[in-house]
């Protein structure tokens, strides 16, 4: 009888370990990010920019000018998503929908005056020749995601 009992349990415990290391999808991203246009830096905030630093790569920082560290807590090894929007404003590209990432759950503290950086290059996708908008943001499990945008040109 102890056996089947703690069968049971044993039983209850890997279901409950495989529905925890379950991801999320797209459909879990914030419809409408809280945005400081741009990333402008206003000193007290976190602040967020995206930069073309050369041959194709961008850098994503995210800057802490509060008095505290903050805590970004995140369900898989992915900490930042970026999109590639067209002129009609029609998401061309998402790297999350390409990419897979461990599920393992974490965390970045970035204590005050610390930023957090995520170099990436833009993949080949097949897109057509034209001006984009690149954008970026953190994803964590709750929270302000801390998005920022540039141009991004395909000639």
């Amino acid at each position: 009888m102890m056996k089947k009992t703690a069968l049971g349990w044993l039983l209850l415990l890997l279901a409950a370990l495989v529905l925890a290391g379950c991801g999320t999808s797209s459909d879990d991203l914030p419809e409408d990010p809280d945005t400081d246009s741009g990333g402008e830096q206003i000193e007290g905030e976190i602040t967020s920019i995206v930069e073309d630093i050369g041959d194709g790569t961008y850098r994503y920082v995210v800057k802490n000018d509060t008095d505290e560290a903050v805590t970004f807590n995140f369900t898989s090894g992915q900490r930042y998503d970026f999109t590639l929007t067209d002129e009609q404003g029609n998401e061309a590209f998402r790297m999350s929908s390409i990419s897979m990432y461990t599920q393992a759950l974490g965390e970045e503290i970035v204590r005050q005056g610390e930023e957090l950086q995520y170099d990436f290059q833009i993949p080949e996708a097949n897109l057509s020749d034209g001006t984009y908008t690149l954008e970026v943001w953190l994803t964590p499990t709750e929270g302000t995601n801390y998005p920022a945008q540039t141009e991004h040109t395909i000639e």
